[in-house]
């Protein structure tokens, strides 16, 4: 099952408090494309699962003929995809701009929290499974994703925050060749660097062929048709060889951080 068709599992209707606002949640969309992630970068990523909004309620005694105060609290369950090819790990996680989880791996509020690096043995998580019934929890293997169990919304004006994840899909730099190489589905390959390493990469959109234009121009490359193919060259006549005639460019987006130079051996 892919992640449009598991966004049909997301709530429609959001249980609400009286004077509660609206429960507003990052969620997925039909054919929305999920981006390839390549060393380390920041993504909001997008919500392929939620349940409704679960209220908890609690009575304080008054005390001395005082009347008892009822208190309410909120939480909720979601399951966020992160990258289309596996990631290494998930470093710190932020909610609407500040730190929810820091880089030791503490959560500044309660909840449970499981990452999917991608694996392609990776189960199906036990929560989206039961609450989505047998057979229709997909194991989403070879995408990372992570899943909030019971996060406590107090902090957050009980509602879901704008969730962004610091996502380490690589170790180290990596070289727009190896990026493109990946990207390429075994149509694209080369020698040695394509141009300066870069400290990471999100590749999304409906074009791999605009991906690796992009890639092209991040290294200061250029593409050029050569033998029967496209080639992009970049540096000292170093080429990437690149078969990719019949690609549609439909449009395609992507980001990238550069690094200035290379890391000591």
């Amino acid at each position: 099952m892919s992640a449009a068709r598991l966004h049909a599992a997301i709530a429609e209707a959001l249980a609400a408090h009286p004077g509660l606002t609206e429960l507003a949640v990052q969620t997925s969309s039909y054919g929305s494309e999920i981006p390839h992630l390549f060393g380390t970068m920041r993504v909001a990523g997008t919500v392929i699962w939620a349940t409704d909004l679960i209220e908890t309620r609690s009575t304080d005694d008054g005390g001395k003929g005082a009347p008892d105060t009822v208190r309410y609290t909120y939480s909720a369950s979601l399951a966020v995809l992160l990258s289309a090819r596996p990631i290494r790990e998930v470093r710190r996680i932020w909610a609407d701009g500040k730190l929810l989880r820091g880089a030791g791996g503490d959560f500044k509020a309660a909840t449970g929290f499981r990452l999917y690096l991608g694996s392609e043995t990776q189960a199906p998580d036990p929560l989206i499974a039961s609450a989505v019934g047998p057979g229709r929890a997909t194991a989403m293997r070879g995408q990372a994703y992570a899943v909030f169990e019971g996060l406590q919304l107090a902090d957050f004006a009980n509602r879901i925050p704008s969730l962004t994840f610091e996502v380490v899909a690589d170790e180290g730099w990596v070289d727009p060749a190896d990026i493109a190489a990946a990207m390429g589905e075994g149509r694209v390959s080369g020698e040695g660097p394509l141009g300066p390493p870069l400290g990471g990469f999100s590749a999304y959109g409906g074009s791999r062929a605009a991906v690796l234009e992009t890639l092209a121009a991040a290294s200061g490359g250029w593409f050029a048709a050569e033998g029967g193919g496209v080639g992009c060259a970049a540096g000292a006549g170093r080429r990437l060889w690149s078969r990719i005639r019949g690609w549609a460019a439909r449009g395609a987006c992507a980001r990238w951080r550069r690094r200035t130079r290379r890391p000591s051996p």
